[in-house]
Formats: structure tokens, C-alpha cells, sequence
């Protein structure tokens, strides 16, 4: 897996809902021959960013579900209805669209968050109210094992 984007920082959006990438993202986005273009959709409370392969990976997948439930076509519809391709302009800027912000319930101050291969934009509220719990049992039951 590429280690493409591993730092996490605050960020502030300007008035046109434009999000400066840092420069790590955007190496990280022309990283391999890229083209600098990224998906973004949201789920659960935050912006997801993936790279067009990994993208599509994941469409195919979800394409491939032939009677979902109400459930998972719900999730479906949002995930793959509300994603939008991505290219920042010549400052590394990129205009988040207004359904993706208001879904992911972003305000002025942002958190990029660095997860290897892709990265999470959070409302820095929503973030900052994370709260961590023992997650010991659930990493142990998916081969985890960390010393923390």
C-alpha cells in the first residue's frame, strides 16, 4: 500500500469553500504518474479522499451487490451519488462542493487526516470531539495486534 499521505493538519477554508491541499498531498496526489485527481465523497460524518484507482476499485464493488438492502442501497446511493472527481487548480486548491460540505457538516477550520493511501477532511468540531475507546477486542478479532 502506498504511504502517500501521512501527515494530519488543520486547515481553513476560504469563503468560496476552497481547501488548500499541502504540498505532501498534493506530491503524494502526482506520486506514480498520477494526474494530481482525486475522488471525494463522504460517509459517517467526514470527507473521504481516494486516488482513481482505488475509486474505482471500490464502485466496482459496490456495483456488484445485486439486491442490496434498504440499508446498503441508502449507503449506496450517498457514497457513490455525492462523490465528485477532483483537480486542484494551479495554488493546490480545491473547491469542496456544497453537498459534500454540508454532509460532512464542514464549517471555516478543517482537519486533514493523513491515512495512507487516501485522506479524511473532518469539521475540526466534529474532530476535535472524537473520543477514543478501548478498541483492544475489535483489533485482536481482526488479526491486530499493537502495543499501545
Amino acid at each position: 500500500m502506498p504511504k502517500l499521505f501521512t501527515k494530519s493538519l488543520s486547515r481553513s477554508l476560504d469563503p468560496k469553500g476552497r481547501l488548500m491541499l499541502p504540498p505532501e498531498y498534493r506530491d503524494g496526489l502526482y506520486a506514480e504518474g498520477g494526474t494530481g485527481a482525486f475522488w471525494l465523497t463522504a460517509y459517517y460524518g467526514r470527507l473521504v479522499a481516494y486516488l482513481p484507482e482505488d475509486w474505482e476499485k471500490i464502485t466496482e464493488q459496490l456495483s456488484r451487490i445485486p439486491m442490496p438492502s434498504p440499508r446498503l442501497s441508502h449507503f449506496k446511493t450517498k457514497v457513490m451519488g455525492l462523490a465528485q472527481e477532483m483537480l486542484p487548480d494551479a495554488q493546490g486548491r480545491v473547491r469542496i462542493p456544497q453537498a459534500l460540505m454540508r454532509e460532512a457538516g464542514l464549517q471555516k477550520d478543517v482537519m486533514l487526516v493523513g491515512m495512507l493511501n487516501k485522506f479524511e477532511v473532518w469539521d475540526q468540531t466534529r474532530f476535535d470531539a472524537l473520543e477514543l475507546e478501548d478498541v483492544s477486542d475489535e483489533l485482536a478479532a481482526s488479526g491486530v495486534a499493537i502495543s499501545l
